[in-house]
């Protein structure tokens, strides 16, 4: 995942300064020696862009197989999060309102670039983990590239350019509108809870602990699938570095009880209240 992440990121990053160097030097307000500094410059941004490609073309179909085959790895508590990300932030870069700044000269030919087959391989990648309800509420939950628009503006490319079967477009279509009820029940339930009472609090997050776990050497209290995801890449304590295993980390079942209990009453109260609303409106 860091380095489907990390090539993808790389590669598409590329574009948007190729395509200003490239305006660039349509200019006629260049001295010789910017000319040719800015010439030197896109030279090395393509000769990256082109590599980069390359490996994210091969990342991208490795991964559409993976998750048709193996959807289930790619959904576990500890890695969803992360995988929601990297497709929403993917999605938000091709047909976003940045999008424009991808197109570059050549790109197909010199760099193997072609948005709409890449925004094809993500909607299989969509619609291979979509199977999961823990992908969908990710996916929903991703704060920073989530955004409706740009699951509209991929329907309107797809159907526009007959870039999926038809059957295959009634299925994202599907999967949107659960994107889109997912949000709005986490939006819900966000307002539900109001604000989290510290001890509630996963400290790498800030997130509400779901099953929180003690760490035996640092004493910390964290979330399972917080540790769980951070020692996929450092198998240390995040707090005072000492070595840390999965297996070592402590149940806490009191506090989880105490979230789980605290949880239900704020959502219980929170209807009442809404109940009410309703019920003296209609009065």
């Amino acid at each position: 995942m860091n380095d489907a992440t990390y090539v993808l990121d790389e590669a598409l990053t590329k574009f948007p300064k190729i395509h200003e160097l490239e305006e660039e030097l349509k200019t006629t307000k260049l001295t010789p020696e910017e000319r040719e500094a800015k010439s030197e410059e896109l030279k090395t941004a393509s000769s990256q862009a082109t590599s980069y490609m390359q490996l994210t073309n091969e990342t991208i179909s490795m991964m559409k197989l993976f998750t048709k085959n193996l959807s289930a790895s790619f959904t576990m508590p500890e890695i969803v999060d992360r995988v929601a990300a990297m497709v929403n932030y993917t999605l938000d870069t091709i047909v976003g309102p940045k999008s424009a700044n991808l197109k570059v000269e050549s790109m197909e030919e010199k760099y193997k670039f072609n948005p709409r087959h890449l925004l094809s391989e993500f909607v299989e990648i969509y619609l291979n983990l979509g199977v999961s309800d823990r992908f969908i509420e990710a996916v929903a939950r991703d704060g920073r590239s989530y955004k409706p628009a740009n699951f509209a503006n991929a329907s309107r490319i797809m159907e526009r350019y007959h870039l999926c079967p038809a059957p295959e477009l009634v299925r994202w279509n599907k999967l949107k509108a659960r994107f889109a009820k997912a949000k709005e029940l986490e939006d819900q339930d966000e307002s539900d809870l109001g604000e989290l009472p510290e001890e509630f609090e996963d400290p790498l997050l800030a997130t509400l602990m779901m099953d929180p776990v003690t760490l035996p050497m640092s004493k910390m209290v964290v979330d399972r699938s917080t540790i769980r995801s951070h020692l996929l890449s450092d198998p240390h304590d995040p707090f005072n570095r000492s070595p840390l295993k999965i297996e070592d980390v402590i149940e806490n079942p009191e506090l989880k009880e105490k979230i789980g209990k605290w949880r239900s009453e704020m959502r219980e109260k929170a209807r009442a209240a809404r109940q009410e609303k309703m019920d003296t409106t209609a009065g």
